[in-house]
């Protein structure tokens, strides 16, 4: 009764929350891009969809692919035996830092290489994702301490849906990002879909603006499919443990 009683909170606070979101997903037509856009909204292309999400997927392979390399050096191989998680402290001041610590430099690197208003430019320059990068470790570490049939297949196989996990986490939060577009894309036609909204807000002509267009049910949908897969087929077996047994090794799962 108790569990029951908590999905029915759990799924009442989150409606009510996305409310906003909700009511114009299904209040909207199809603009003659094909694309969902309110009466009186500001209009995203398709173009302007491309721009939000191909950069973000690319910017989360680098970050995540980076951060799941490093976090097999330091997890299952441990350079520096049992120390080997403080290699993780040099990227601890950046564990919270988000791409606004990077956008001055980065855009003065930007147009200087003269790609200011180019797709390249919209790709996040972050290379490591440091909460995957604590994330992937530690799971690294407990599958290296139980493996029994060699890294590859003790290691490396296991940890990869975690990583893909990560991914698509990075890739829904870099396009929300408001930063980038706003530096480095000043035409509306090729800004990422955030970007767009915010021009439009900026320019006060319009007065109603249609936030379901930087989250397209589509993206939604397949996010949701995604997390439920991973959470019926991976995540349901993992375990979070606090300590170790007298010998070093984790306890069992």
């Amino acid at each position: 009764m108790t569990g029951v009683l908590a999905v029915v909170v759990a799924t009442a606070l989150l409606v009510a929350f996305a409310l906003p979101w909700l009511t114009t997903v299904f209040s909207t037509g199809l603009s003659s891009t094909g694309v969902s856009s309110g009466t009186g909204a500001a209009r995203v292309t398709f173009a302007n969809q491309v721009r939000t999400w191909l950069p973000a997927a690319l910017g989360a392979l680098v970050s995540v692919g980076v951060a799941y390399a490093a976090a097999l050096g330091i997890g299952a191989l441990r350079p520096l035996g049992k120390g080997s998680e403080w290699l993780l402290l040099p990227f601890a001041p950046w564990l919270l830092a988000g791409s606004g610590t990077l956008a001055f430099s980065q855009w003065s690197l930007a147009r200087d290489l003269d790609l200011i208003g180019t797709f390249a430019a919209l790709i996040p320059p972050v290379l490591v994702s440091v909460p995957a990068l604590v994330v992937l470790t530690l799971l690294c570490r407990g599958l290296a301490q139980r493996a029994t049939t060699g890294f590859a297949r003790g290691v490396l196989l296991p940890s990869l849906p975690m990583a893909g996990v990560l991914a698509g986490g990075v890739t829904l939060y870099n396009a929300q990002d408001l930063v980038w577009p706003l530096l480095f894309a000043q035409d509306p036609r090729t800004m990422p879909a955030p970007g767009v909204l915010a021009a439009m807000l900026g320019s006060y002509v319009q007065t109603e603006l249609d936030v379901s267009v930087t989250t397209p049910l589509v993206v939604v949908v397949v996010a949701a499919v995604a997390l439920i897969a991973a959470q019926v087929f991976y995540l349901d077996r993992l375990a979070v443990h606090t300590g170790i047994d007298s010998r070093g090794n984790m306890p069992p799962a």
